[in-house]
């Protein structure tokens, strides 16, 4: 690794952090996959501790402890109280548990202290389970409206007070670096090709070449920019291998000024060359058009396996009326002093099932959905299915009534051979088996944190308590009285026990194991075609890393197809390195369309979106990013249109209507422009690198705020006319999903081609780009977005004369050509697919 005049070896960028406790410091490993704790070392004290000359807030401590190594006090005074408070960033792969706070002083400050390597992080502080703060002292913030506090440690804290100049005939060399062993730096993206890149102040250099040496592979190349962010520019150059190559380095250049940077060695510039290859993501996926779907909510094809009230509380309330208006409440509803907000919204069954799942398949098919991403099936006794009764059996309101009852007495829990199919889970099973019967894959969502508070092995802790069998399975602070953790302090969520490396039970993950190969191969052949094709993860990073890259392991070795995706919020950088996941949630590419899409005050640039595009597409390796699932939205999330029509909110923020923050969300059916603008952003999501994913019936329209109004039943053709006369199949805006996502199936350009920015306007506020393969030069795609409420003459840059229309606005002119240039007119927030030849 390079990085300007400093040279830091392999044991200081991978050393991890260390915890500052009661018993001194706890190292706990780095290189982002490695939480292990070592056990206690010796204290701060220990260290030679030098002052820092670099600007950091205040109220943090920082001591340089070696080249580039620091020690960190992070404090925190809360203005309410706090449960388990602890910090949690990019330094730790956003674990709440690892690094836990200590205090609070007499001053009410808590604190802890980690050592990092110089670098920029981003970090919260965690009140509880389900509240992360930013650092009120720290004026920092990661872009994006995360709210992520930043801090910079070492040389790049030093580079926020420099101001670059182009054509200056200077060059910031501490802002110069390459990796060879960082994908950003080096990815190797198919046995004989790699992007390779280097990094440089942002707005420092003119020009940068690649210089390679060997038999005959000796040249210099220009490296073109590749993105750019708040401080640095990055420019790539993509190369093929060769073993004939002895040599690399780099040339910038600024007016009369030059920089080069030290000779790395072929070894230094394949390290991975004669090591196993990591996992690469499934070739399906790159393909793939995602459905999400929450199954009570999507349809009722039995309603034999209706739930009926009961007045019981695990049975509370009964199958409610599809048609109904969401705030209408029943009489049911009101039972043992609940209210709308609390709790009886949240307890709602619609009725929907497998059986009904079964029967649309054929409407997503030939809507153009490719994959299906379901959220939990498993035994619960809620709609969402996040607190599990068992993974062993699919729930009986999906399925056949009774099943559960049926067999679970005859099973052991630690004994995967005592497990039955029953008559739910085989039509689970007929399920995948028509999924895969029409070309389609299906994943599960796993949800390997938690449980609900009536699984089997909970209440036997509960009964049995130290004496259970299962008495290390869960994150017990007391055992008299009986006090546990549950996830994001709900009680009804009961958290595993975790150790540094993953589980703390070893026969806890065994039981998730078995599960995992029970989903995956059911007749338990080898094959694995009778399964479903990978998972999602809910809250990984609950989950110390240890256990996600034994678990993923697992995964791939059942099936190397399968494709494994997590519910990752911020940067996820550590989790897609071809150990752990394939691909996450993309939630980073809403954080940067809405803004320009969709927000009104607040809104951004062309140059500016694509900028933050730019930054994305370098973030993650490339054959990961191809697979990213493209959202919007989702169960978590308001809906994509009403998210458009509450412009400059936040991503994910100030949009649940029972939240105090949230009581002025419009909670209305949005107004015709903002489903012309879902219109334009669903363009954008079917034509942009990685796989378009929609949340069940955006293609029909619906609306709402976020959970649960986001969870209404699917509005059907067939059920019109519904109570609420706003709620109505907009057949058009589906017509426009089919279109384009039958665009990008016909498409490989569209799926698998390059990406190259081709235009940015900031005053007419149009964007285009191309999606095209290096190798054919006889035909590419051309994107272009026309975000203003004006019709818009937008030239082509290209010398080609040959165009045609492959999916337009209505009112988007034909591509017209002079002997000069040729142009399109778009219509207000309208877009076009240009083919150009």
């Amino acid at each position: 690794m390079f990085s300007g005049l400093f040279t830091h070896s392999a044991d200081v960028l991978k050393k991890g952090i260390l915890l500052a406790g009661a018993s001194g410091l706890i190292f706990i490993g780095g290189a982002f996959h490695s939480s292990a704790l070592a056990g206690p070392v010796p204290g701060v004290e220990t260290f030679t501790r030098r002052p820092v000359e670099f600007p950091h807030p205040e109220h943090l401590d920082v001591w340089e402890i070696g080249d580039d190594d620091y020690l960190v006090t992070f404090r925190w005074k809360p203005d309410a109280p706090v449960k388990d408070p602890a910090v949690a960033g990019t330094f730790n792969s956003w674990n709440r548990a690892e690094l836990p706070l200590s205090g609070p002083d007499a001053d009410g400050v808590y604190s802890v202290t980690a050592r990092l390597a110089g670098g920029e992080y981003a970090y919260k502080f965690v009140a509880a389970p389900d509240i992360w703060e930013s650092d009120p002292l720290n004026p920092l913030r990661e872009e994006g409206g995360s709210g992520n506090s930043l801090l910079r440690l070492g040389v790049v804290a030093f580079l926020h007070d420099v101001t670059p100049k182009r054509g200056d005939g200077v060059i910031e060399s501490r802002a110069v670096k390459h990796d060879p062993d960082a994908y950003l730096y080096y990815d190797r993206i198919g046995t004989d090709d790699a992007i390779v890149r280097v990094r440089a102040l942002a707005n420092d250099v003119e020009s940068v070449s690649f210089v390679m040496k060997g038999p005959g592979q000796s040249g210099r190349y220009r490296m073109e920019l590749a993105a750019a962010d708040e401080l640095f520019d990055y420019f790539e150059y993509h190369l093929r291998p060769s073993t004939a190559m002895m040599s690399y380095h780099f040339e910038l250049r600024d007016g009369d000024a030059s920089f080069e940077t030290p000779e790395h060695k072929h070894p230094d510039l394949y390290p991975r060359v004669n090591a196993p290859r990591a996992p690469q993501p499934p070739e399906w996926a790159r393909d793939a058009i995602w459905y999400q779907i929450m199954v009570d909510r999507f349809r009722d094809g039995d309603t034999a396996n209706n739930p009926e009230f009961t007045g019981e509380p695990r049975t509370k309330g009964r199958t409610h009326p599809w048609r109904s208006d969401w705030y209408t409440e029943y009489p049911w509803e009101r039972t043992d002093g609940w209210t709308f907000w609390k709790w009886s919204m949240y307890d709602r069954l619609y009725g929907g099932d497998f059986r009904g799942l079964i029967d649309k398949l054929t409407y997503l098919k030939e809507l153009g959905v490719t994959a299906i991403y379901l959220n939990p099936v498993f035994v619960s006794h809620n709609s969402h299915k996040y607190n599990a009764r068992t993974y062993v059996h699919a729930d009986d309101g999906y399925g056949v009534a009774g099943s559960y009852a049926a067999v679970k007495d005859g099973e052991d829990l630690l004994d995967p051979t005592t497990w039955k199919f029953n008559a739910s889970d085989r039509m689970l099973l007929e399920l995948i088996r028509e999924v895969h019967a029409r070309d389609m894959r299906i994943i599960f969502d796993g949800v390997w944190n938690h449980v609900g508070d009536d699984h089997p092995a909970f209440l036997d802790v509960r009964e049995n308590g130290k004496e259970s069998r299962y008495a290390d399975w869960f994150n017990v602070v007391s055992w008299d009285p009986f006090v546990y953790r549950g996830w994001a302090g709900f009680d009804g969520l009961p958290e595993f026990a975790k150790s540094p490396d993953g589980l703390a039970s070893d026969s806890a993950k065994a039981h998730i194991f078995a599960v995992t190969h029970r989903w995956m191969d059911p007749n338990g052949d080898g094959d694995p075609s009778d399964g479903i094709d990978g998972w999602r993860l809910d809250v990984p990073m609950d989950v110390p890393m240890g256990f996600w890259v034994e678990w993923c392991a697992h995964v791939r070795s059942i099936n190397p197809e399968a494709y494994i995706t997590g519910e990752i919020w911020d940067p996820a950088e550590e989790w897609l390195d071809g150990q752990t996941f394939d691909a996450v949630m993309n939630y980073q590419l809403p954080k940067a369309a809405f803004p320009w899409f969709a927000n009104d005050r607040e809104k951004i640039t062309a140059s500016e979106f694509d900028r933050r595009l730019a930054r994305l597409r370098i973030r993650y390796p490339r054959n990961h990013t191809y697979v990213l699932q493209n959202l919007f939205d989702s169960h978590d999330t308001d809906r994509w249109v009403s998210r458009i029509a509450n412009p400059d909110l936040p991503y994910d923020g100030a949009n649940r209507r029972q939240d105090e923050d949230g009581a002025a969300y419009n909670d209305a059916r949005p107004p015709e422009e903002a489903y012309r603008r879902l219109r334009l952003m669903a363009l954008f999501q079917a034509t942009y690198i990685g796989a378009p994913m929609i949340w069940y019936g955006t293609e029909v329209g619906m609306y709402g705020a976020d959970d649960p109004m986001c969870r209404m039943p699917m509005w059907w053709d067939d059920m019109e006319p519904f109570d609420n006369p706003d709620y109505r199949v907009d057949k058009d805006l589906r017509e426009e999903f089919r279109a384009l996502f039958h665009l990008r199936q016909r498409e490989p350009l569209l799926r698998r081609g390059d990406y190259r920015t081709a235009i940015v306007d900031d005053d007419k506020d149009v964007f285009g780009y191309w999606r095209h393969d290096p190798a054919d030069k006889s035909r590419a795609l051309l994107v272009v977005l026309n975000n203003s409420t004006k019709e818009q003459t937008v030239e082509i840059p290209t010398r080609a004369r040959k165009f045609r229309l492959l999916h337009a606005t209505p009112g988007t002119s034909q591509p017209s050509t002079d002997f000069t240039r040729s142009s399109v007119t778009l219509p207000p927030i309208g877009g076009a697919v240009i083919e150009v030849e």
